[in-house]
């Protein structure tokens, strides 16, 4: 599947390979050295720039001896070279390039960056979705970090911050006014120039990092391993905090109050306040900040944060009381954080200060 210049790659369909011939190899190493990949929808492709596939295939015709008879032939590279000349580039889907450079690529390419690209590129969005599709590492139950945050329970208090700290939920009456807010963000989410925001509500309910992530450096090529496990640590222990809140204070979601309201995203099965979406990106934030204060991104998570809370109002889940709860017990809980997670907090100053 050959576009314009593009050699695309369909990592949907089985091509057969070639054996294990030295010439189809160096073929495959001359054209990726002056090679770069594309990813456009679907598709994964080697763009080139003009005359390389050509001398790449002169480089291979003149490896092969004159008697030789493999499965890739010497005419058969003639012919592809001929082809390509005439045409001022590629022109050869099924052919030897495209069999060759699967043969290389299958493996490695469409295995580890398909996988991880496939999930954003499907959605179709572009810039931000590109982002989602970042293989942050992930982490198991962070058991330390848990037996250090129910042992420091009746020290900190976590599980009992009552008002003037951590008030309850404001009266029914205010939170449906509240409501009359999120009736215009959901006429305004709808259109064209909010698609952004929309594929960002969608990205950001399965609490992937990019949003925190990215404010801070750190990008496919430099991913802060120690950041983003803490980070997901953070996300982990702040789900429990979060949870036994909205268990106390049992508040109803925005569209229970009024049912003309339409979310944007499916609704959680849990109350309504705070927002655990809020809490734990205020949360991320204010660690962050504690632990590198040194760090130049440290403003823009913040703005990051409040951008992933205030899209749970876009998304008509929460109305701005939750949202300001949540940054509120974030506050509460960073000093708390700052302690149990005193190991990853000095690996993270490594990673960014190499101290």
């Amino acid at each position: 599947m050959v576009e314009d210049k593009c050699l695309a790659i369909d990592p949907c369909e089985e091509h057969p390979c070639y054996g294990n011939d030295e010439g189809s190899l160096n073929l495959v190493q001359c054209i990726l050295k002056s090679a770069w990949l594309e990813v456009a929808d679907q598709r994964i492709s080697v763009k080139k720039p003009n005359g390389i596939i050509i001398q790449a295939l002169e480089l291979f015709i003149g490896e092969l001896p004159a008697d030789d008879v493999p499965s890739v032939s010497r005419d058969d590279a003639i012919r592809v070279r001929d082809e390509a000349k005439a045409l001022g580039g590629p022109s050869i889907g099924g052919g030897l390039l495209h069999k060759a450079l699967h043969k290389s690529l299958h493996k490695s390419l469409h295995k580890s960056l398909h996988k991880s690209l496939h999930k954003s590129l499907a959605t179709g969005a572009s810039g931000y979705a590109a982002g989602s599709g970042l293989d942050w590492p992930t982490i198991e139950v962070p058991w330390r970090e848990l037996t250090r945050l129910y042992g420091c329970r009746d020290r900190h208090k976590w599980h009992s911050f009552t008002s003037p700290f951590m008030p309850p939920p404001p009266p029914v009456r205010q939170r449906l006014a509240e409501t009359e807010v999120l009736k215009g963000l959901q006429s305004r989410l709808r259109e064209p120039e909010n698609a952004y925001r929309r594929e960002r509500i969608r990205i950001e309910a399965t609490n992937d990092l990019t949003a925190y992530m990215l404010p801070l450096g750190a990008n496919v090529t430099s991913p802060a391993s120690a950041t983003a496990v803490m980070f997901q640590t953070i996300l982990w222990l702040g789900s429990l905090i979060g949870l036994l809140y909205k268990e106390r204070f049992n508040a109803p979601r925005p569209h229970m109050l009024d049912p003309t309201l339409e979310p944007y995203i499916p609704v959680p099965a849990y109350s309504s306040y705070p927002s655990n979406h809020a809490f734990q990106s205020f949360l991320i934030a204010e660690v962050f900040a504690r632990a590198v204060p040194e760090h130049p991104g440290a403003e823009a998570l913040y703005y990051s944060a409040r951008e992933v809370a205030r899209n749970r109002e876009w998304a008509g889940l929460h109305v701005r009381s939750d949202t300001d709860a949540g940054e509120t017990l974030a506050r509460l809980c960073a000093p708390m954080f700052e302690q149990i997670l005193e190991d990853q907090i000095r690996d993270v100053r490594a990673e960014w200060l190499e101290e």
